[in-house]
């Protein structure tokens, strides 16, 4: 379960770097994924960075040889997690 604050916080960072446009909500995947362990012991959030070329519609699966990652997207994480620092630097 993702810790409402943590969420807010992962928004408001990221809205305030690329406006709310750059925020969307996402089917819940049906794969699995060790992060809720953490998230059992401290609070937290997770967020996923979306990684296809803007534009491009194709939905690729992670565990296929199509699978193509826009390089580009790391720097959108980059700046989402930096803007949550600064943010959660401010609130405390």
């Amino acid at each position: 379960m993702n810790e409402h604050a943590v969420t807010e916080l992962l928004t408001d960072a990221m809205a305030a770097r690329r406006g709310l446009h750059a925020i969307e909500d996402t089917e819940q995947s049906l794969g699995g994924e060790d992060f809720s362990w953490y998230l059992e012991q401290v609070p937290g959030a997770m967020a996923r960075l979306g990684v296809r070329t803007p534009g491009d519609t194709a939905r690729r699966d992670l565990h296929r040889g199509d699978f193509d990652v826009d390089e580009a997207a790391i720097e959108a994480g980059v700046e989402l997690f930096t803007a949550a620092a600064l943010l959660d630097g401010h609130r405390s």
